[in-house]
């Protein structure tokens, strides 16, 4: 399995449309790899709760999970991928 690679770019592709994020941390949580995006303050996208988006330059069927928002701003995003 691949997994973002901190402090490096990473697309990610929602509703159709790839965005590109940077990633800053990675950490294994037991049920997958929770990652933290940095968004560009200029991408204005609002994640719910139980959203997905894929990562195409992990594999064609990577799909990360939306988390929550770690820190109080909205441009700081963590998402899991899970294992299985």
């Amino acid at each position: 399995m691949k997994l973002p690679v901190v402090n490096q770019p990473v697309g990610l592709m929602i509703k159709g449309k790839v965005h590109r994020a940077t990633c800053t941390d990675l950490f294994d949580g037991g049920f997958g790899y929770y990652f933290d995006a940095i968004f560009p303050k200029t991408t204005r996208y609002k994640f719910s709760s139980g959203e997905q988006c894929a990562i195409p330059e992990l594999g064609e069927k990577c799909l990360a999970d939306f988390v929550s928002y770690p820190k109080n701003d909205s441009w700081t995003v963590r998402f899991l991928i899970p294992k299985w």
